[in-house]
Formats: structure tokens, C-alpha cells, sequence
């Protein structure tokens, strides 16, 4: 059976007949909901968490903990983590002897539709399946509208505000939620204040080393570097601003494409771009191609999966390390 993310953000009781449920796809932030959600339901369950690792290694590990129950708890909840296709065979066994007081929970990065665990997810009948794509605009304005129901002062604006503030990440998003929450106690969202709160200090002394870094800017580059201390719990933010960068200048080459002018796709590209940044976005595009940009992204992009699984208590480094690389990028030749 395949459930739409959606539906279970709704009604996570829509997987209650079901034993095992995979839960896949590129949305780390979904998935981590699902999660959070799935344990404050079955919180009154034991909870064990497993490694792919652990069951390949161990094959008798999963049955045992399916068929030993707690003294204190007649129920319990398995959680396995970033599962391949080496113990397939194993989730398949356990599939055919469905346990009445266990469920089990199966996360994984994305699965391709030629995948064997995902198909026999999608068509047993004991078993769910819930691919979690990334957000879009859409989803993401649902989701803050869904969170923020119960204050006053939420409009559109605030809302795309929020977005845009987060680099269209659900994780991020969330933590900007939760900010909103702790500010306003009253349930009363005052313009003013969130505007502060989204956009303190930081901000602007990030934007002047990400931009010495997209620029090649050697002197400029190690300045910014040498004088602004990353916050660890600011790492996220910091992320989806390298994140928005490189997705705009990706944007920026395609709109040129279409426009055959630099300074016209600058006016067209949407969302706008303010004109004091237009001088720093022409310096950039003419240092990235295409090429560049993509090896900058799947840069990014394993930095994020660090961050996002390995819970990295050094994730400012991370960050340091990630601008390095993309310092590299801009100064290569290719």
C-alpha cells in the first residue's frame, strides 16, 4: 500500500493495520517528523532502533526483537535505519509473520522504482510504504499554515517570509516554527518582532563570507573566514543560504538561456534580486558554469546528509570545511 506524505501528516493512524512501514525518499525533514510523530503515538511502546549494519551483520538480531517482549511494556516499535538491499531478505521474512503487539518502522534515503524493498512495500498487503519528496512552495506554505493554525497575525506574507527564510527546507522551517512559538506566547505574531528575530546580525556578516566565497575572493574570503565565529546551532541556516546561492546561480544560467542577456535575466529571474546584489551576482556568474555549480551542490549535499543522520555535535566545522571546498570549486579552472 502506498500512502502520500500528506495523508499521514493528517492521520498517522491510516498505518495502524499495517506491521511494517517503509519510510523513504530525499526529505530528511519529513522524515524526521514522521518520526517524532510515530514515537509521541506509540509512546507508551518500548522503542528499539536498529541499524542496517546491525541486522547484516547479525541475522538472528531481528527476530529476537520482535519475539522478546519487554516486563514492561506488551507492545513494542522497531526502528530500522538506512536499510539497503544486502537484508531484503530478511525484511521479507518478517513480513509473512506479522507480530499483533509489534510494529516495525523502516527508513531509508531514496529508493528508485526498480527497487525490490520498495516494490514489495507498495504491493504487500501487510506492509505501507511512504515516499517523502522534497517540498515545494506548496507544501511548505500548508505545513507553516498548519503549524502557526492557532495564532493570530499569520498572513501570506509571513508565511513566504518564512520560506524564503529557511531555503526551502522543511528542517530549517520547523526551527524558525519553533522560534515563532517561544517569541510569541500570546499567539499574536507581531511583523516587527518576527522581522527581528529572522533577521538578526549573523545574517549579514554570513552573507559577506558566502559571497567573498562565491567570488574567489582570496583576501575577502579569509578576512570574513578569520572574523566571523560559526554558531553551531546556526548551521542550518547557514546551509540554506549556501544551498539558495547555488540554486539561483543554477536559475540564473537557465534564465540567461532563455533571455541571451545577462543584465535582462537579472531583471526577469524570479524570485527578484535586489539591485545591491546584482553587482555580487555578476562577479559570480562569471566565475560558475554549470559544471562547477553541480559539483558544489553534490558538496552541499553531503554535507547536509552528515549534518541531518549523523546528529554532528561539530557541525560548525562542517560548514568551514564545506565553504573551503567551494572556495576551491571557484578558483578551479573547469
Amino acid at each position: 500500500m502506498i500512502f502520500k506524505s500528506f495523508q499521514i501528516e493528517k492521520n498517522l493512524s491510516l498505518i495502524d493495520d499495517y506491521f511494517a512501514v517503509l519510510i523513504y525518499g530525499e526529505n530528511i525533514g519529513l522524515k524526521d517528523e514522521i518520526k517524532y510523530e510515530i514515537k509521541k503515538k506509540y509512546k507508551t511502546y518500548q522503542l528499539v532502533s536498529l541499524s542496517h549494519d546491525e541486522i547484516y551483520k547479525n541475522e538472528k538480531l531481528l527476530d529476537e526483537q520482535i519475539q522478546n517482549i519487554s516486563l514492561f511494556s506488551d507492545n513494542k516499535i522497531i526502528f530500522i535505519n538506512e536499510i539497503s538491499d544486502k537484508i531484503k531478505k530478511k525484511l521479507f521474512e518478517i513480513a509473512e509473520s506479522p507480530q499483533k503487539n509489534v510494529k516495525i518502522f523502516i527508513f531509508s534515503q531514496n529508493l528508485d522504482k526498480k527497487s525490490a524493498i520498495r516494490s514489495h512495500f507498495e504491493k504487500h498487503k501487510k506492509l505501507a510504504s511512504i515516499p517523502c519528496y522534497q517540498d515545494n512552495q506548496r507544501t511548505l506554505a500548508e505545513y507553516t499554515r498548519h503549524k502557526l493554525r492557532d495564532f493570530s497575525g499569520l498572513n501570506q506574507e509571513i508565511v513566504n517570509l518564512l520560506i524564503s527564510n529557511s531555503g526551502m527546507d522543511r528542517k530549517v522551517l520547523f526551527y524558525e516554527i519553533s522560534k515563532i512559538k517561544s517569541l510569541f506566547r500570546k499567539k499574536n505574531i507581531e511583523t516587527k518582532k518576527l522581522l527581528e528575530l529572522l533577521n538578526n546580525a549573523y545574517n549579514i556578516d554570513f552573507d559577506k563570507l558566502r559571497d567573498s566565497c562565491f567570488e574567489a575572493n582570496k583576501e575577502k574570503f579569509n578576512e570574513n573566514l578569520g572574523n566571523l565565529a560559526l554558531k553551531n546551532e546556526d548551521t542550518y541556516l547557514y546551509l540554506n543560504s549556501l544551498r539558495f546561492r547555488i540554486q539561483k546561480l543554477i536559475d540564473l544560467k537557465k534564465q540567461i538561456e532563455i533571455d541571451k542577456n545577462t543584465e535582462i535575466a537579472l531583471n526577469n529571474i524570479r524570485p527578484k534580486i535586489f539591485w545591491k546584489d546584482k553587482p555580487s551576482f555578476l562577479k559570480q556568474l562569471n566565475i560558475w558554469n554549470v559544471k562547477k555549480l553541480d559539483e558544489a551542490k553534490k558538496n552541499l549535499l553531503s554535507t547536509e546528509i552528515i549534518m541531518k543522520t549523523k546528529f554532528n555535535n561539530f557541525n560548525d566545522l562542517l560548514i568551514k570545511k564545506l565553504l573551503l571546498e567551494i572556495y576551491r570549486i571557484a578558483n578551479s579552472a573547469s
